[in-house]
């Protein structure tokens, strides 16, 4: 609205223009006028129309904006549900090869690698690099006395005086230069002295901070050195005692076995051990994570009518039938790293409980849930192709004890020992 007032305000200035000008040519005027209205018309049909392309153009800009936002939202939110189900789907597979991983790595820990060498940072310093001398004081060229030029022609005649007068003035200037450049002259050495006497203290103090960082340096390198020096001393000691089997360092041999061994990331499960070295059998207490820190979704999936992100899960049987499996091949996985990495034979033999931690609920104490025991020979051990063959049938050639229902966390009797099934 504020345009159109505008325009008609010009128009109306328009005509009162034609109307002072109607003496010298009403006619032309009256023309005028009517060209100026009719422009005026054309022009403001103009601007509205051009207005409502605008608005137009901006509803269209407008809604090619939003279908663009929805797109890309679109897009995100697709993108977002293929990572997750990337990443489910990975670690699925994670769990479902647990043993499948292990064969494909040598468990054996050569103790030697594991010795230590220091490294030691580089030298740094500020005060490596010396002070640069500083430019030496030179003494200037002494002042060289100009005579002040004679007078010529017929000045001469009567300039004589005032020459002489002349002369005597630049004599007694110069004396002056002349001996200020003598005093100044004289002061050099002392100046230079003290210049010496300064780049020498400065120089110094450079080579003290220097000895001060190389101490500091060497302090640190020594420190670290030490460190690497009982760290070789202490496996020097597990290297003798572990081939002269002794079981603590038998036992510390086989937890950095379990330490190298790499579950999926964020996977649950923890290993307690003793080594018995005069039966030479490892008692293993291996716990699995429970139920209900096992994934359940199968799938996840973008709805975009609702613009949710919606989740199928897996069924009753598939979970089960996974923590079994999952129970299986963490068993096989433990006996497999065990026997590979003892390459010199100090484990004859490994009895072995597995469950699942937990709270009890009727004390509020912390509570054990065996799900599966056996014990196992070496002999009988080496006799397996674990590439090759199906756990749950391994387990039983190996007599193991099983729960019927390891998802429902349904407990073995163990009251007659690992061996007494």
């Amino acid at each position: 609205m504020g345009r159109r007032r505008g325009f008609f305000a010009e128009l109306q200035h328009q005509s009162a223009v034609a109307q002072r000008e109607r003496q010298r040519a009403q006619a032309a005027a009256v023309r005028a006028q009517v060209g100026a209205q009719r422009e005026a018309e054309r022009a403001f049909a103009a601007a509205q129309r051009a207005h409502i392309a605008a608005l137009r153009a901006d509803e269209r800009a407008a809604a090619e904006a939003m279908r663009e936002a929805q797109r890309l939202h679109v897009e995100a939110q697709e993108s977002r549900v293929a990572a997750l189900n990337t990443n489910l789907e990975m670690y699925l597979s994670d769990i479902d090869k647990i043993l499948v991983a292990t064969l494909q790595v040598d468990d054996y820990v050569e103790l030697e690698k594991l010795r230590k060498t220091a490294v030691h940072p580089p030298f740094e310093s500020q005060h490596l690099h010396p002070v640069p001398p500083p430019v030496p004081i030179e003494t200037p060229p002494p002042p060289v006395f100009l005579e002040p030029a004679p007078p010529k022609g017929m000045s001469a005649l009567v300039g004589q005086k005032k020459h002489a007068v002349a002369v005597a003035n630049a004599r007694l200037a110069f004396d002056h230069q002349y001996y200020q450049w003598q005093a100044y002259s004289a002061s050099i050495p002392m100046r230079q002295l003290e210049q010496v006497m300064a780049h020498k203290s400065a120089e110094d103090d450079r080579l003290r901070k220097l000895a001060a960082d190389r101490a500091r340096y060497d302090e640190d390198c020594g420190r670290r050195q030490r460190d690497v020096d009982a760290a070789n001393a202490e496996l020097d000691t597990l290297i003798h005692n572990y081939e002269a089997s002794v079981p603590e360092a038998v036992s510390e041999y086989l937890g950095i076995v379990f330490g190298n061994s790499l579950y999926p990331e964020g996977f649950p499960w923890s290993i307690d051990y003793e080594f018995d070295g005069d039966a030479k059998e490892l008692r293993v207490s291996l716990e699995f994570p429970a139920p209900d820190q096992m994934p359940t979704v199968r799938q996840y999936r973008y709805v975009k009518a609702t613009n949710e992100i919606t989740e199928s899960l897996q069924s009753q049987k598939e979970q089960r039938d996974r923590y079994t499996s999952m129970i299986e091949n963490m068993v096989l996985r433990t006996l497999h790293e065990v026997w590979e990495s003892d390459r010199s034979g100090k484990v004859e033999s490994i009895s072995l409980v597995g469950g699942v931690p937990h709270t009890d609920p009727a004390t509020g104490q912390d509570a054990f849930t065996p799900l599966v025991a056996v014990a196992v020979d070496r002999r009988t051990f080496s006799n397996l192709d674990l590439a090759r063959v199906t756990p749950a049938e391994t387990l039983k050639y190996l007599k193991a004890v099983r729960s019927k229902n390891p998802h429902a966390l349904v407990r073995i009797d163990t009251s007659a020992g690992v061996r007494g099934h």
